[in-house]
């Protein structure tokens, strides 16, 4: 457009890319300027027309039933203007000569030779019939467009997307069938044997070896020269027979664990490789199921108190309980192990003075009926009996040891009583105060017993500290309590205590309070304390009224502490993620934020060099629950890393980007 305006006109608040024409007129009809605009002016209409890039499926074909497909992928980089159409063209030879057109990027050939699929991006009203197919070169039609010094605005990948089509050597090649398989009840290491059928075909030159997989992806565990391996877990083992040639197929790619028979397969003319060589998909499979009751820790002594004792037992972690078992505990009685009771856990209340025995059972209700245990009266040693482990046909497992207890009828009375401790506050900045309890003055300390008090962190009350003063330093934020003790050293063996590990309950169970044998006596409640970081201890205001003399109203503040003030305490901050998904995600991420207090959050997106691909955003949140979600269409695939912050603290968490 031309434009004839006064020299001294303000022109400032012309934005390029965003003031129109339009406002310019307006503009001059507004202040009743003398100007002149061209507003017809000279239009230029420009296409950019981009055939993109293609990738070969595969850059070696080979025939097998006299044809065979080429194909390429489009790496998505075309440019198809509006009136514009997008086609492929297939040709053959160094001299491009045109084979055929397709919509799509797949041909089919009959024929050897060095094959280019091309892709044409031309105006919709370009007239094609001058292409003759065997005659007409991709070069000829290039040579028309501007790209080749033509004049049509048009684009053609020249390059293009190159396969080789050749003949397939006959490959006759078998790797034949196995018998055997079936299911298996083991209870540790098992051998699996396949028998040969006898039709495998093996070339000259080839060699056959037998691979073992597990799973139903059969992933590759092991591999032989014989067709028996030894397993020691449970689940889907299947033998198959491999048929190679070594010079042809390097078994060096197999990492076991890893590597699948699909994978091998895939690499066969069998399964659409061209490696000649056979593998017996199928194979002999074998069921192992491998049942494990696992072990127990726990027994000793335990006193009737009031005429009732709990006896428990903690698993050990090494049950294997496979798809349609279930685990049930089992508690006997006596030398020949009557069964008395059976449940889902492992604790078990006695009225009665006597030797017991806690035992687990991992079983399968469609094959071991327990309707048939009828308690006084039928033994563990019935119920192992019909067991393979006992001599049996049933495939489940009996800890016959188990945990042994002797419940004794105690006479003496405990008279031990930790009595109660309150906290001098319940709120704690640990930069600059210690925790510091208070005793109520009302503990019962026999003679030749001592106090000593406990410091526990978190729900569990795992043990951290111990101290003659109820007085502890800590340098970690979290819920904390501190215990009254009150025990006999030589009945009560403090070395059990491993800071970290060892927990107030696994004390408590030891004591005839909690179920134990030992007189002695814990405050587990105790008195807690909220200990925080600089950061929240100026805005936790909801904790700080609490009076630290009421012991209701502070358990009353723990039981109902939302689940984001406990991970703004445990992290030091105001802000915290406390949900993310979906993730992996393709676009939109949404994120779950609890606040302490209303803040002003900035939300960015990293790579995981720690370089930001998405400009931030800052909004202010309400405290409390809050819901912000993110676009990420445009990130690359990849993994990211999406970081919240605050005026005075950082939060990320880690997300995937996928297409």
């Amino acid at each position: 457009h031309t434009f004839v305006f006064p020299s001294d006109l303000d022109l400032s608040g012309v934005v390029i890319g965003t003031t129109t024409g339009g406002d310019v007129l307006a503009l001059l009809a507004a202040n009743n300027i003398c100007a002149s605009l061209d507003v017809s002016g000279a239009a230029f209409n420009i296409s950019n027309p981009n055939a993109g890039t293609l990738t070969a499926v595969a850059d070696v074909v080979c025939f097998e039933t006299g044809i065979v497909t080429i194909a390429a992928t489009p790496n998505g980089d075309q440019v198809v203007p509006a009136g514009y159409s997008l086609l492929y063209v297939l040709t053959e030879g160094p001299g491009l000569v045109i084979q055929n057109v397709a919509p799509d990027p797949n041909f089919i050939v009959a024929a050897t030779g060095v094959y280019t699929i091309h892709s044409f991006v031309y105006p919709s009203d370009l007239d094609l019939s001058f292409v003759e197919p065997g005659v007409t070169t991709g070069f000829d039609v290039n040579a028309l467009l501007v790209q080749g010094g033509g004049d049509v605005c048009a684009s053609l990948l020249v390059a293009g997307a190159v396969t080789e089509a050749v003949e397939c050597p006959l490959c006759t090649v078998n790797a034949g069938t196995l018998s055997g398989g079936g299911d298996i009840c083991s209870d540790g290491e098992v051998t699996i044997t396949a028998t040969p059928n006898g039709d495998a075909v093996v070339p000259a030159g080839f060699e056959t070896i037998y691979v073992l997989t597990q799973g139903s992806d059969l992933v590759i565990v092991g591999a032989g020269s014989e067709p028996s391996f030894t397993v020691g877990n449970g689940g889907i083992h299947t033998i198959h027979t491999l048929v190679y040639d070594p010079a042809t197929l390097d078994l060096g790619i197999v990492e076991f664990g890893v590597t699948t028979g699909v994978d091998v397969n895939a690499l066969l003319i069998q399964g659409g490789g061209n490696i000649c060589a056979s593998l017996d998909v199928t194979g002999a499979a074998f069921d192992i199921l491998m049942p494990m009751a696992g072990t127990l820790s726990g027994g000793g002594d335990a006193c009737l108190v009031g005429g009732a004792a709990t006896i428990t037992a903690t698993p050990d972690g090494n049950a294997i309980v496979p798809a349609g078992y279930q685990l049930v505990y089992v508690l006997t009685q006596g030398a020949d192990l009557t069964i008395v009771n059976a449940g889902a856990a492992p604790t078990f209340g006695v009225t009665e003075a006597g030797n017991y025995t806690i035992h687990s059972l991992v079983f399968n209700p469609s094959t071991l009926d327990l309707g048939i245990v009828e308690f006084g009266v039928t033994t563990g040693f019935d119920v192992n009996g019909l067991l393979v482990q006992g001599g049996g046909e049933i495939c489940a497992s009996l800890l016959v040891a188990g945990a042994q207890w002797t419940v004794n009828a105690c006479d003496e009375e405990c008279t031990a009583d930790a009595g109660t401790i309150a906290p001098v506050d319940f709120l704690v900045c640990w930069q600059d105060e210690q925790l510091i309890g208070v005793p109520a003055g009302n503990a019962v300390v026999p003679a030749g017993y001592e106090v000593l008090y406990v410091l526990t962190r978190g729900n569990g009350l795992v043990i951290r500290q111990v101290n003659t003063a109820p007085v502890f330093t800590v340098n970690q934020n979290g819920v904390y309590r501190i215990h009254t003790l009150v025990y006999d050293p030589a009945t009560l063996d403090l070395s059990i205590v491993q800071f970290g590990t060892t927990t107030g309950f696994d004390v408590n169970s030891l004591l005839i309070q909690g179920g134990g044998s030992i007189c002695a006596s814990l405050d587990v409640t105790g008195a807690p304390f909220i200990a925080v970081g600089p950061v929240l201890c100026s805005i936790l205001d909801l904790f700080r009224d609490i009076d630290p003399n009421d012991p209701q109203a502070m358990q009353d503040a723990l039981d109902h502490m939302e689940a984001g003030v406990a991970m703004s305490i445990e992290n030091d901050s105001p802000a915290n993620i406390t949900g993310m998904w979906p993730n992996p995600t393709r676009d939109i991420l949404n994120l779950s934020l609890y606040l302490v207090g209303e803040q002003n959050i900035s939300i960015s997106v990293m790579d995981l060099s720690g370089k930001e691909v998405l400009v931030p955003t800052t909004s202010l949140f309400g405290s409390g629950s809050n819901l912000a979600t993110l676009n990420v269409a445009a990130l690359a695939p990849g993994s990211y890393m999406v970081r919240i912050n605050t005026a005075n603290s950082t939060v990320t968490e880690r997300f995937m980007k996928i297409d």
